[in-house]
């Protein structure tokens, strides 16, 4: 027994969107002057957010093996995959961006500015994302028991019942 989720993707999606927005969370409180102390706490965030997003991306490529993908969720899926690959990518860079930031004592204003858009944009992008992978889901099954190609075996004595 294993102590991974299994299916392994929406477990670990859950931790890209939760870290994601708790980042631009404490880059917002940050702007306070009573609150500057926090911000040692922001790339730790964002570095824990592209670490789920790597984890995200790779147990998404195998959970796609998985699954057996309607054909009207087939653009969908491509859209979502696709997404998902740019966040992943954003997100590894603003952590690095994040880190080399956090050692600037001062930043100006505009550079300020221009980050919480930024990392607003990605919170965005990662909500985004996980609106579409709840269509696939919650709208045409995919990873669903109905969607797997390797259904769950029948034990002896059960049965199924057809509506």
């Amino acid at each position: 027994m294993s102590w991974l989720p299994d299916p392994l993707h929406p477990g670990v999606v859950h931790f890209v969107v939760a870290l994601s927005f708790l980042a631009l969370f404490f880059e917002l409180i940050t702007l306070h002057p009573k609150a500057r102390q926090l911000a040692p706490v922001v790339p730790i965030l964002l570095l824990l957010a592209a670490g789920a997003a790597v984890a995200a991306v790779l147990s998404g490529q195998a959970a796609h093996d998985e699954a057996v993908i309607p054909p009207a969720a087939k653009a969908l899926m491509e859209q979502h995959e696709e997404l998902g690959e740019k966040v992943m990518v954003g997100l590894i860079v603003l952590a690095v961006l994040r880190l080399v930031l956090w050692r600037l004592e001062r930043l100006a204003f505009w550079v300020r500015a221009v980050w919480l858009l930024l990392l607003l944009a990605a919170a965005a992008a990662v909500g985004y994302n996980s609106k579409l992978g709840g269509e696939l889901v919650f709208k045409h099954g995919v990873g669903t028991q109905l969607t797997l190609k390797s259904p769950p075996s029948i034990g002896q004595g059960e049965h199924v019942e057809h509506e």
